[in-house]
């Protein structure tokens, strides 16, 4: 049994199963569902840089979540949960329980807000940390994936032994050619990428536009900064998050530097899948809610695109 295994085989999944394998890192991949496992057993994982330019196949042991539950005792300490929020229901909860040790680690990668409480209830015995990354990944099939940009990772630590696990976290990564570190600071990143999710994502989606096309237009530029203040005031009261200004600009940014990426929850619509609507501009207006402020523009944005599907 490995040391570690990474839960869900999409483009994250992907991109740290294929970096860590590389690097001889011990780590399994657990998929959802047999096929997909199936091919990565036989063919490996293809990995893409942004520039095009393409590895060999990376070999990797791969299996489905249901065939890798196993008694506690015999399971992997760390498993990276690289899941969407929209996966973490029921069936699939009570599969990983069955599938994690007691007293092991859940490095939890998921975006928007909700999950650290859903992962804590379902998963009692279970050390859950918070993981914030702004590393880019697309999924081009079920063995390939192309790192689209690189970024940070951010481990959530805290005081106290239950954490010791971070920094095993952080080892792992950077060991894996990732960006890394362990901080105190993890709410605050991830307020800040909430941030950014709840201002792009959305807007991509409903205008079936790439992340760069937000900006090439004043009207289109208008709407964005009135959600952005609007969720940046929501934020800031629940955490303080940083300046106005300088939060703005990271949004240009980062809708710059991904001119060309589709946003998941644009590529979620177009699927024609259930998105993370819910759990991104759906939590500022939970937030909103307990702060008896408004929220017109995230209530309206997530009406919006569950209307979609």
């Amino acid at each position: 049994m490995a040391n570690a295994a990474i839960v869900g085989a999409g483009a994250m999944g992907l991109l740290l199963a294929a970096k860590m394998n590389a690097v001889g890192v011990d780590c399994e991949l657990w998929t959802r569902t047999v096929e997909q496992a199936e091919m990565l057993g036989k063919e490996g994982i293809t990995l893409q840089r942004s520039t095009g330019e393409q590895q060999e196949p990376i070999a990797v042991k791969a299996m489905a979540l249901e065939e890798a539950a196993t008694p506690p005792e015999g399971g992997p300490g760390i498993l990276f949960l690289a899941v969407k929020q929209t996966a973490l229901k029921p069936d699939f909860l009570a599969s990983l329980a069955r599938a994690v040790p007691s007293g092991g680690t859940i490095v939890a990668l998921q975006n928007g807000y909700g999950h650290l409480e859903v992962l804590a209830k379902a998963l009692p015995n279970s050390v859950v940390i918070p993981v914030v990354t702004t590393e880019g990944a697309l999924r081009i099939d079920g063995t390939t994936v192309k790192h689209t940009g690189r970024g940070d990772f951010k481990v959530g630590k805290s005081d106290g032994p239950r954490y010791d696990g971070s920094n095993q976290v952080e080892r792992m990564l950077n060991q894996a050619g990732f960006s890394a570190i362990a901080s105190n600071d993890w709410e605050e990143a991830l307020m800040r990428k909430l941030l950014a999710n709840a201002v792009i994502n959305p807007l991509t989606a409903l205008w079936g536009v790439r992340n760069g096309q937000l900006l090439e237009s004043e009207p289109k530029i208008d709407v964005m900064k009135a959600l952005f203040r609007e969720t940046f005031g929501i934020l800031q009261r629940h955490k303080e998050i940083g300046e106005e200004d300088e939060l703005w600009e990271s949004i240009e940014r980062i809708c710059a530097a991904s001119a060309v990426n589709r946003s998941s929850m644009l590529q979620d619509v177009l699927a024609g899948r259930d998105t993370e609507i819910d759990f991104i501009n759906g939590a500022v207006c939970r937030m909103a809610a307990e702060q008896g402020v408004p929220s017109p523009w995230n209530d309206s944005l997530a009406a919006l695109v569950k209307a979609m599907r």
